[in-house]
């Protein structure tokens, strides 16, 4: 069966034949590797996270940020990751706190979408920590949550967090992708 020459892994990962890890087949396995068929190619446009956004055969390329999404929960990770991609963002996911600084130390992401509330850390003092790391200072976080209520409650966490940006769920598709752009413009 044809492929396009880039790989994907169960956490989201897009990697180019350079890049994806066949050549470590416990790696390989453990984190789901596989091939994306040409048939996957035709709703969304692919691009190998290691290459800075180069697209693979598609035409001149365009910077395409690096949203790292951070939720325990599977359904909000997916419907995100969706939303995002169709939306122009390349995508990483993570379900927890360890991986979410696993995969923004290995990727570099231009932005983190953080959700509030994870089974291994609380985000809010998740933010605070990456904000005080020299190694993820300048990466703009954007926490999300369908928990935290009120304007007060939402300044102050934006405040003693150090976060870039709050988004209340359920968020609209296009206010998302607003939201994440506008954070990363003023970065």
């Amino acid at each position: 069966m044809p492929t396009t020459g880039l790989f994907w892994s169960k956490r989201g990962e897009i990697a180019c034949a350079d890049h994806a890890p066949q050549s470590d087949p416990e790696r390989w396995r453990l984190q789901g590797w596989r091939a994306i068929l040409p048939l996957e190619m035709k709703r969304l446009e692919y691009r190998c996270q290691h290459c800075a956004g180069t697209p693979i055969g598609h035409g001149a390329p365009k910077p395409v940020p690096l949203v790292l999404n951070v939720d325990d929960r599977p359904s909000s990770l997916y419907v995100r990751d969706r939303i995002l991609r169709e939306r122009g963002f390349m995508v990483a996911n993570a379900d927890s706190a360890q991986r979410a600084i696993d995969a923004a130390r290995q990727l570099k992401p231009h932005v983190i979408l953080l959700d509030v509330h994870l089974p291994d850390a609380d985000g809010r003092e998740l933010c605070q920590r990456l904000k005080h790391d020299p190694d993820f200072a300048d990466i703009p976080i954007v926490l999300i949550s369908a928990t935290l209520k009120g304007q007060g409650n939402l300044v102050d966490t934006i405040r003693t967090t150090s976060a870039d940006g709050f988004i209340h769920e359920p968020v609209e598709p296009d206010m998302l992708a607003s939201m994440l752009r506008k954070v990363l413009s003023a970065a």
